[in-house]
């Protein structure tokens, strides 16, 4: 065949033949189609003859039964399959919390693809391993590059999510254990400790937040006073400022308290001279970071606001709208306010000082943000519909679509919706981007709720691609709700 090929059907008098039993198929055709007919067969009939190599691995253990159903809609599988192929974060989340809630696992053909999408990308990890059932976590001990799905069908209650999740996994098990058994989780933690790495230390730690008590201050102060990593002590440092009672709490009140005057509701506030004996010792930095526009007095200053129980301004006998308004009209109000904000974000029990300050103003929208997200849901929710009612600006409103990554509220969504026009008419390449994230915000009951859309072909485009993904978003809804 390679022969004839090379010289040509016309220079060879002799057909290509097969064999005995296949050259019947070749009857009844042309030179030219006789060759590429053979040529084919050859190739179907050398490929289902191959034989397998022997191996001496010993067979696989059958994947064990899955009490997950897969899913019987037949619109859904090729839905999930166009969901997985563009990759869109929010709405494989979505459709994860779905079949999750539905107790459905993933079709077995889009597993592998789950997989590689989970491989890929680290934040969607953990709403595709609900849905990948124990046949998911079958296929992953395949693989060492899947091994993030192992536990693929387990809670995270489970004491193997301990004994052999990665860091991530590890930290959510700490996390649930901290509810039930504060102290047996923080021994776990203690005992495991040295031999980690830095990247896992700092994710672990952090578990310690949950239900946070005083006996909890022994092992963190080590951590402070010993760990190698500066992210780690800077981890434990902001844990040890919210045990108002701890040393280390004692110890930043004191500095601070030397930096602050109170006389007749009034506050004196003025940065330290120096930079402490010993402060490096608690996680504080002689030299502010690269950039910082505050001066070295400034940047310890903010350090030390930053990491003094917010409890103890209380003590001066001042709210805190009453501190924050001081603070504001104060000469060091740069780095007294991004003490306060860093304070609160950390000490995130402190509704009251979140309020003050968010009602305080002149926050960035992000920051403003960042903080309401501190709040319980039904304080959170009015902030942030708030936020969206002022942002007259496309490209702030933009970020905020694109950072607000929770379940809107109702409200949420119609302050967006009536400033749609708005932002829409700026014309501006951010907020079109953002439409797109725009149609995964909107909360169930909306999405079939049409919209008056400004007849303007910049946003074509995005528009399209809003719809498709409401489209999407009913689908889902319409099969996974029954």
């Amino acid at each position: 065949m390679v022969s004839t090929a090379l010289l040509g059907t016309a220079r060879n008098a002799a057909p290509v033949s097969l064999s005995r039993l296949l050259d019947p198929l070749l009857a009844g055709t042309d030179a030219e189609f006789r060759l590429l007919r053979a040529a084919g067969i050859s190739e179907v009939v050398e490929a289902a003859a191959q034989q397998p190599p022997i191996s001496s691995s010993p067979m696989l253990a059958p994947c064990p039964s899955d009490p997950l159903q897969i899913t019987s809609a037949s619109e859904l599988t090729p839905l999930l399959a166009r969901l997985f192929e563009e990759g869109r974060p929010l709405l494989i989340e979505e459709a994860c919390e779905l079949l999750a809630n539905a107790s459905l696992c993933l079709p077995s053909r889009l597993i592998p693809r789950a997989l590689e999408l989970g491989r890929n990308t680290s934040s969607l990890r953990a709403a595709l391993r609900p849905v990948l059932g124990k046949r998911g976590a079958w296929i992953a001990a395949q693989n060492p590059a899947w091994k993030f799905a192992l536990l693929a069908g387990t809670e995270a209650a489970d004491r193997r999510w301990w004994d052999e999740g990665d860091s991530m996994q590890r930290a959510a098990f700490l996390y649930e254990l901290r509810q039930t058994d504060p102290s047996g989780a923080r021994t776990l933690l203690e005992q495991a400790f040295p031999g980690e790495t830095a990247r896992a230390r700092a994710i672990l730690l952090p578990a310690l937040a949950r239900s946070l008590e005083p006996d909890d201050e022994p092992f963190i102060a080590s951590v402070l006073s010993a760990d190698r990593s500066k992210e780690v002590r800077q981890i434990a440092s902001r844990l040890l400022s919210r045990l108002p009672d701890s040393e280390f709490a004692r110890r930043m009140t004191g500095r601070l308290q030397s930096s602050v005057s109170h006389a007749q509701a009034r506050l004196a506030i003025e940065p330290p001279q120096a930079f402490g004996a010993g402060w490096s010792d608690d996680a504080l930095e002689e030299k502010a970071p690269a950039g910082l526009k505050l001066g070295d007095r400034g940047w310890w200053l903010q350090q030390l606001v930053s990491l003094t129980p917010l409890v103890w301004w209380e003590l001066l006998e001042l709210d805190p709208a009453d501190v924050l308004s001081q603070a504001a009209k104060s000469e060091w109000k740069e780095p007294l306010m991004a003490g306060f904000r860093a304070a609160i974000l950390s000490q995130q029990d402190n509704v009251k000082w979140t309020l003050a300050f968010l009602k305080q103003g002149g926050l960035e929208h992000q920051d403003a943000l960042r903080l309401a997200l501190t709040l319980p849901p039904t304080d959170a929710h009015s902030v942030f519909e708030e936020i969206l009612s002022t942002s007259g600006d496309s490209w702030l409103a933009a970020q905020v679509i694109e950072s607000a990554n929770f379940k809107w509220s109702p409200s949420s969504w119609h302050a967006a919706k009536k400033q749609l026009p708005h932002w829409l008419v700026q014309q501006d390449w951010r907020f079109r981007s953002a439409l797109p994230v725009l149609a995964c915000r909107i909360p169930r009951q909306f999405l079939h709720e049409s919209l008056d859309w400004p007849d303007i072909p910049f946003f074509a485009e995005a528009l399209d691609e809003f719809y498709r993904i409401t489209d999407q978003r009913k689908t889902l809804y319409r099969v996974l709700s029954q």
